[in-house]
Order: structure tokens, then sequence, then C-alpha cells
């Protein structure tokens, strides 16, 4: 989820519930001063009532005049003084229901210790609409500020927010490999003008150690090329000598074997580096199946004196996108391992379909575990010249094109499955 949506959503919700609260305190402050004016005017109907009562002794008639429903009682007695204002629903036979009213009831005595009750009743029909009509105004003004005050909101975060999202974005599509700087908004707010001073540094420190690890590898592998071509060429040149007893020949075999090992080993970490550095950038449509064809045809000496037999099963081209040279050593190193780990008089299975290369091929059982042969340097064979990059290297090329490579070992059958397009996709969807 967005920032800016949930900031959004979170602003909704403390809103809704301070609409609510104040919609409630707003409801209950308007009903106290409606009452307070009720209940001001009854004490004023009740006084002038009083005063006619004190004035006569005899009961006046109020009714029309104020409009209530009023009952007046005289007493011949002293009674005791006091009075209350109440609510009450008194039921209406003709209506079926019951009407809410406001009541004042009040006793006290006049000059001549004659005692008198007033009990004044006032009907909340019309304050009760009119509670009803503000309650529903409120709640529409309310809710109409909100929505004007949610959109607002949205309306400026989003623009204030615009810088941070450049940045993101830019930040995200940066090409380590390329000379342009990265480009990031100019804004006036102190936390992304920090941030864009924090991509700026992390980018540029990034360029500057690829540059030098791309320098350090380059120079690296060249200048250990070098001497390793001059001890193989001086190995040659001392087996090619006379005179030579059986453990100088052995020894000499020996290191030749060595510096082999050596060359393919910084061959195979050189081409890693450069794998993960992006280095190859130019990509084409190629088919694997002719990569896998072509591969067959070099490797039928060593497949012919093996005796390995060769099954093909091709129901599509396996056309993807990607460069051409990868998909070659990616395919060759597969290859490679089903023939030289393969026994003689063994078999190679290939199978294609829309979605999956399956590799198949008779073998020994496995010295380590399955899900270790894609690691560096983890080899199943005791072979000297196995460096184990090999499918390390073809791991290396599937995550780079976002294909996925498993593998299976059962009853001496090593399978490689190399699923190299995503379901529903075209072969150019790549």
């Amino acid at each position: 989820m967005k920032l800016l949506t949930k900031s959004t959503y979170y602003f909704l919700f403390l809103s809704i519930l301070a609409m609510i609260a104040g919609g409630a305190f707003l409801y209950y402050t308007i009903k106290r001063v409606i009452y307070r004016q009720i209940d001001a005017s009854l004490i004023t109907e009740k006084t002038i009532i009083q005063d006619q009562i004190k004035q006569t002794d005899t009961i006046p008639d109020f009714e029309a005049t104020f409009g209530h429903q009023i009952e007046v009682k005289l007493f011949n007695y002293y009674i005791r003084k006091f009075q209350y204002i109440k609510d009450t629903d008194i039921y209406d036979s003709r209506s079926d229901s019951f009407t809410s009213f406001r009541y004042l009831f009040s006793s006290g005595n006049t000059v001549a210790r004659k005692g008198y009750t007033i009990t004044i009743i006032q009907t909340l029909s019309e304050e009760q609409e009119l509670l009803k009509d503000i309650s529903l105004y409120r709640y529409f003004l309310l809710f109409s500020l909100l929505l004007i005050s949610i959109l607002f909101n949205y309306l400026i975060a989003r623009k204030l927010w615009r810088p941070f999202y450049i940045s993101v974005n830019n930040a995200s599509r940066y090409d380590i490999q390329s000379d342009k700087p990265l480009e990031l908004p100019e804004t006036d707010i102190n936390e992304f003008i920090q941030l864009n001073e924090v991509f700026e540094n992390m980018t540029r420190k990034m360029r500057d150690d690829y540059l030098n690890l791309k320098e350090f590898s380059e120079n690296a592998s060249h200048e250990i090329q070098t001497p390793l071509a001059v001890i193989r060429s001086k190995a040659d040149l001392l087996m090619q000598q006379k005179h030579l007893n059986k453990d100088s020949l052995s020894l000499i075999k020996s290191i030749n074997e060595s510096t082999t090992k050596l060359f393919k080993l910084n061959q195979g970490l050189l081409l890693i580096s450069k794998i993960e550095n992006k280095v190859f950038h130019e990509r084409k449509i190629v088919s694997l199946k002719q990569i896998i064809v072509n591969g067959l045809d070099s490797y039928k000496e060593i497949m012919q004196l093996k005796k390995i037999t060769v099954e093909m099963d091709a129901n599509d081209e396996a056309l993807v996108e990607m460069n051409d040279v990868l998909a070659e050593i990616m395919v060759s190193n597969l290859l490679s391992n089903a023939v030289r780990f393969n026994i003689d008089g063994g078999f190679i299975k290939c199978h294609i379909d829309k979605m999956f290369l399956i590799l198949t091929n008779s073998g020994l059982a496995l010295t380590i575990k399955p899900e270790d042969l894609f690691k560096r340097f983890h080899k199943s064979s005791n072979n000297p010249q196995s460096v184990g990059l090999g499918l390390s290297i073809v791991k290396e090329i599937t995550e780079t094109y976002g294909m996925q490579i498993n593998y299976i070992f059962h009853d001496n059958i090593h399978v490689i499955k190399l699923q190299y397009r995503s379901k529903g996709n075209s072969p150019r969807a790549f």
C-alpha cells in the first residue's frame, strides 16, 4: 500500500471519529440550548401565573394566552414549596403513539397562606423536529466538509510527495553502467533534500565501486592469463624435451593440468563477474532448440566413443529474447555436464515444449546434495579438470533473464528442468 493511500485511510478514519464525536457534542449542545430556552419560557410563564395568584387569590386562565396546557390548583391550607422541570411521554389514543412533553411543576403559598400548584406542559414536537433537521443538516455539512478535506488533503499530499516518487523512480531505474548521473527533481522540502543527497551519494559510490571492481576484474584476469600462458607454453616445451624420466613427465603433466584448471577458473569467475555486472546488454531472439542441436553435434565424437544414445523430442523452437553468447554458454554447460558425467552406454534425452526445456541423462550417483550443485565450487565428481563453476554460471544466466532451473536426481537419472517461458507468455514476451 502506498504511503499516500495509507495516510488518507488514517485521515479518513480519524476524521470520521472526530465527526461522530463533534456531531454528538454539537447535538447535545444545541439540545441543551433549546431546552434552556424552553425552561426559561416555562419559568417565565410560571412566574406570571404565580404573581396573578398572589395578587388575586384566584385561578387565572392563561391557556389562551400562552397556548400551553396549564393546570393551576388552589388549596385552603399551607403546602410545602418546591419546583422541578422534567420530560415526559404521554400516550395519545388518537394517533396511537407517545408524544414528548416538557413540563414544569411548581408549588407555593399566597400571602393569605393558601397553597397552590402550577403545572405547565409544553409539547416538544416542534423542538424535536428542529433537532432532527439540525442533525440532518449537521451530518450533511460535516460529511461534505469531510469529503472536501479528504480531497484537498489528497491533492496537497500528492503534490508534496511528487518529488519523493520521482526520486525513487529515477533511483530504481538508475543504470550503474551509464555515465549519466542520477537525475533528481528540485524541491524545497528539507526531508526530500536530504533524501536526494543520500541518493546522490549512494549512486556515486555505487558507480565508483562498480568501476573499481570492473577495472580490478579486467586487470586481474588479464594479468593472470599472461603468466598462465607462459607456464603452459613452458610446460609444453619441457614435455617435448628428450631424456626425461617418467617421474619428470608426471610432474610436468600435473603442472600442465593445474595450469589448465586455473585458466578455466579464471575464465569462469570473470564470466560470472560480467554477468552480475550486466555487461551483456545486447539481446536478440534465439532458438534454444537450435543451440542444443548444434551443441550435440559438437559432442558427437565424444558421445560415439562413450556409446551414448541421444533422443530429441522438441515440440517448440524455444524462442527466447536474451544475449546469444549467454544462451550458448548456458546450453553448452548443461550439455557438457550431461556428456562428461555420463556413463559408457548411457543416454541423453532432450524434451522441449512451450514452457520447459528438460534435459535427462544417465550417470553415477551424486556425492553432494542436489541443492548444492548450483553453488560455486561445488561439484559431484572427482574430475581434476572440473572447477565447479559450470552450473553456477547457468544459474546466474537464468536469474538474469527471469528463468527458473531445477535439478532432480533419482535412480541414477539426472534431470535438469529449465522453465524458459512463463505461463501465458508469448515466445517474444521477454
